[in-house]
């Protein structure tokens, strides 16, 4: 396989307040130093944070948003709804386990352009109307909620063997079961780094342990996501 050296480039992720940087080339040709970089579609910083994806998604998914509003004067609401969910949210949870945020700053910013959707699909601006009841009323799950639903589908495919991950080594039962843990419990992975401790494998174990054992039991992915609709995640 050739590599273009034109579409390549160096990231430095890196602890070190004096990091040894080398430069690096291919096929003569040096290549570029860069703090952020788009890899299928997901946008990686070189301090593992997700606030530039999460700033460059809100965006766009608040500019397809806008063009709807420009573009379709129907107000019938399903019409409304249909185009929000075909065109817009999806630009919101694009790969969301992998990058799914913890800050609050982050979350509200993707909420906003849900918010503003339900403005939109329920047509009341008024500064009167609440726009929680609206959601309510269109029975739309929070996306923070709809991100840790698409985190455990992804982890129950893992661990049953329907998707061509296999379960790192170091994701292990614990050696000990508590009255807090079912039978399908994993250890816990413990870090102080938020860019770890908030990552797919030790986010969704803590999701996954805390499941009653016959969700997790749950024969088929489908009868999973429907159960995971009901479920009342509790914050920490």
């Amino acid at each position: 396989m050739e590599f273009n050296p034109s579409k390549c480039t160096v990231m430095n992720i890196t602890r070190s307040k004096s990091p040894f940087l080398s430069k690096y080339t291919l096929h003569g040709q040096t290549l570029e130093t860069v703090k952020e970089a788009k890899y299928l579609g997901v946008t990686i910083s070189n301090d593992l944070s997700w606030n530039s994806h999460i700033n460059q998604i809100s965006t766009k998914a608040g500019q397809t948003l806008n063009f709807l509003k420009r573009n379709i004067p129907s107000k019938n609401q399903k019409v409304r709804e249909f185009a929000y969910k075909s065109l817009v949210r999806p630009k919101l949870e694009y790969a969301c386990s992998v990058w799914s945020p913890h800050t609050q700053q982050n979350t509200h910013k993707l909420e906003m352009v849900q918010r503003r959707a339900a403005r939109w699909v329920k047509h009341d601006y008024s500064s009167y109307s609440s726009v929680t009841s609206m959601i309510n009323s269109l029975h739309w799950r929070l996306l923070e909620h709809r991100r840790l639903d698409a985190r455990l589908c992804m982890f129950y495919k893992i661990v049953y063997g329907l998707v061509a991950v296999p379960i790192p080594s170091y994701v292990i039962p614990p050696r000990r079961l508590s009255r807090n843990l079912h039978s399908l419990s994993f250890q816990p992975l413990h870090t102080v780094n938020n860019y770890y401790k908030y990552a797919f494998y030790p986010a969704t174990i803590v999701l996954w342990n805390s499941l009653p054992l016959d969700m997790v039991q749950i024969p088929t992915l489908d009868h999973f996501k429907d159960a995971l609709q009901n479920y009342n995640y509790i914050k920490p």
